[in-house]
């Protein structure tokens, strides 16, 4: 039948609340992309947009944008097709 909710086998299993391998490596890396490589991507950006280039000032944005995505999950990206001359009403919610 089993053992009752709560209870283990395994007396020498992970302590409740630690971290398996797999997300302390996980946080490492997002520690590193938003420390040290945040400050150069940043700097890579200002590059790009202080360029006389709009190609580069384009790229910038794109750059931006979608990084932004990652810091902002409950927006969602919405496309509309349809008729180029139809009015089109935009509302911004931030819940799903």
């Amino acid at each position: 039948m089993g053992l009752p909710k709560g209870q283990t086998n395994n007396t020498q299993g992970r302590p409740v609340g630690s971290k398996n391998k797999r997300t302390e490596q996980w946080e490492s890396l997002g520690d590193s992309i938003t420390g040290h490589q945040a400050e150069q991507f940043n700097a890579f950006l200002d590059k790009l947009w202080n360029s006389r280039n709009d190609e580069d000032k384009m790229i910038a944005s794109e750059l931006y944008l979608k990084t932004l995505e990652y810091f902002k999950p409950k927006q969602a990206r919405t496309v509309h097709a349809g008729d180029n001359d139809a009015p089109v009403n935009i509302i911004i919610s931030d819940k799903l």
